[in-house]
């Protein structure tokens, strides 16, 4: 990597850091494009799938972590549900990713429209339901649903998770904000601790299977290409509490048209790419 993409690749993880932070998100949108430019010139003939969702995943957890210990600190998340919720998605996560392995499925299309799907219906719900949101800054104590209420949007998650390599926060807050009636920055809050307890058994699923080709040889831990997103994942981990930090500062409104302009991009990009 010459100095060039290392700089380009440093704040385009820092962005996708900050955004991650700020909408409780994993940002693996910002993050795969980066991992596709590291391995364009790399002739893998298979795998890229796998390439691309693993690195995805490491960064996200990174991301998780940083950007979840500011969220404790302003009590915007529950540990009892970020726990129910992750574990559900870790057992759903695991299952689908072996299946995929196991039938080396690598094609995404009928996924990808499923998903599409799911992201306009998530978008519409959000958009006529936008008037509570001005309330959310009104509330002061959060009552959180029973425990039960949160397994189903776990399981889809971790399915999300596995498929894609993206974190299943675009689908987490939509739930949390409007089915369980959560304020919207103690969603994304609660989305974002929710990231890294999915991420984590993915990556050591993906870094303890061999692929089929190494890009960096030797340097590798199973697909994970540390060498490579090393400064990618120091940015976003860096850049993940300043987002936390200024979704806390701004509106509850303004947050959720950037929530709903990220959801739109995930369409256009699902769609079209």
């Amino acid at each position: 990597m010459d100095l060039y993409h290392l700089i380009v690749f440093t704040l385009i993880g820092a962005f996708g850091g900050f955004m991650a932070g700020m909408l409780g998100i994993g940002g693996g949108i910002v993050f795969i494009p980066i991992i596709q430019e590291i391995i364009k010139n790399s002739a893998l003939d298979e795998d890229i799938s796998f390439y691309l969702i693993a690195n995805s995943l490491a960064i996200i957890f990174v991301v998780g972590i940083s950007g979840s210990i500011k969220q404790y600190k302003l009590k915007n998340t529950d540990i009892k549900a970020s726990i129910i919720t992750g574990i559900c998605a870790i057992l759903s996560s695991l299952s689908a990713s072996a299946l995929l392995n196991f039938y080396h499925l690598n094609d995404q299309k009928i996924f990808r429209y499923i998903f599409a799907v799911i992201l306009v219906l998530t978008a519409l719900r959000m958009w006529l339901s936008r008037k509570q949101v001005e309330h959310d800054s009104e509330i002061k104590n959060v009552i959180v649903p029973p425990l039960k209420s949160f397994v189903p949007i776990g399981v889809l998650a971790g399915i999300i998770t596995a498929l894609t390599g993206l974190g299943g926060g675009v689908i987490m807050v939509p739930y949390f904000n409007k089915i369980l009636k959560l304020p919207l920055k103690f969603s994304t809050g609660l989305s974002l601790s929710i990231i890294p307890i999915v991420a984590a058994p993915l990556l050591i699923f993906y870094m303890t299977n061999k692929p089929g080709k190494e890009v960096f040889v030797g340097m590798q831990s199973g697909y994970i290409m540390w060498t490579a997103i090393l400064p990618i994942v120091i940015a976003a981990g860096i850049a993940s509490p300043l987002g936390v930090k200024f979704a806390n500062q701004i509106k509850p409104k303004t947050l959720l048209f950037i929530f709903l302009s990220f959801i739109a991009i995930n369409l256009i990009k699902t769609l079209f790419t």
